[in-house]
C-alpha cells in the first residue's frame, strides 16, 4: 500500500515533465518517419525516446533520489511498523527516539553514498549535452 501511494505521488511529476518533453518534439522528424515507412513503435523508440532522453534521465533521477531518501511516507501511515522501515526512518528513530547518533549518522552517509552515483552520472550527461 505505501508503495501505490509513492506510484500515485510521483506518476503526475513525472507524466507532467514527460508530456512537455513529448510536446516539444518537432512534427518534422515524426512526419519524416511516417513517411519513410517506420510503424508508431519504431517511431517512438527510434524518434522520440532519443529526443527526450535527457527528460527521462532527469525524472529517473529524481524519482531515485525520492525513493531513497522516502520517509514521510511511512511515518505518517505505518510509523515503520509491519515491517515498513526504511533507512530514513532508521535513522529517524535512532537519532531522536534512541538517541544512538553514531548509527544515525552511518545512515546518513549510507544514504548520501547511495545518491553521489546517480548524481556524478546526472552530471556527466548533462555535461554531455552542454
Amino acid at each position: 500500500f505505501l508503495m501505490v501511494i509513492l506510484i500515485w505521488i510521483q506518476t503526475g511529476f513525472a507524466m507532467v515533465i514527460l508530456s512537455a518533453a513529448l510536446r516539444g518534439i518537432p512534427e518534422e522528424t515524426v512526419e519524416a518517419a511516417v513517411l519513410d515507412g517506420a510503424n508508431p513503435l519504431q517511431i517512438f523508440m527510434k524518434i522520440k525516446v532519443p529526443q527526450i532522453w535527457g527528460t527521462i534521465a532527469v525524472v529517473w533521477t529524481t524519482i531515485t533520489i525520492l525513493v531513497l531518501k522516502v520517509f514521510d511516507i511511512v511515518l505518517a501511515m505505518t510509523n515503520g511498523q509491519w515491517g515498513s522501515q526504511v533507512l530514513a526512518n532508521y535513522m529517524f528513530d535512532w537519532m531522536f527516539r534512541g538517541l544512538d547518533f553514531g548509527r544515525s549518522a552511518t545512515i546518513a552517509i549510507v544514504i548520501m553514498v547511495m545518491v553521489i552515483p546517480i548524481m556524478i552520472w546526472n552530471i556527466r550527461e548533462a555535461r554531455k549535452e552542454g
